[in-house]
């Protein structure tokens, strides 16, 4: 006897996968990458996800200037201007990527997701920055600017 899935447990089965897929990818920060590449609408927090899980290397190179493709640089919306700016200025409060984790903990993953469960307006990026730069500067551990 062959057993064959009905179209209804494929299509629930793609369903599955790509959620599986889609929340590997907001977990490794990528989801506003993922999202524009989609040309879909960036939420806050998305934007506020790429410090807060992203590689540390990931990081380095927005700040760097190093997200470049042939020459070209990839990452040029005033989105992730900002975010590059905001990368820098948690990257020089910490020291090693052991007090960069407990900086993500402690202030930015609390942060993403108050504005993941918030039904607040869209913010502009300027509002984004003061907004992550504020969290930062309520944090102890955060060294002042």
């Amino acid at each position: 006897m062959r057993w064959s899935l009905s179209q209804g447990d494929r299509r629930f089965r793609r369903q599955a996968r790509d959620l599986v897929q889609e929340c590997g990818i907001y977990l490794s920060g990528h989801y506003a990458d993922y999202l524009e590449a989609r040309n879909e609408h960036v939420p806050n927090w998305a934007w506020i996800s790429v410090l807060a899980r992203a590689d540390p290397e990931l990081l380095r190179s927005l700040v760097a200037d190093d997200a470049l493709s042939g020459g070209v640089r990839m990452r040029t919306s005033v989105w992730w201007k900002a975010i590059a700016f905001l990368a820098g200025e948690i990257l020089s409060q910490q020291n090693d990527d052991r007090g960069f984790d407990e900086l993500r903990r402690s202030v930015l993953v609390p942060l993403e997701l108050k504005r993941l469960a918030s039904d607040r307006r869209p913010e502009r990026s300027g509002e984004l920055v003061r907004s992550v730069l504020s969290a930062l500067d309520r944090n102890p551990s955060s060294r002042h600017r």
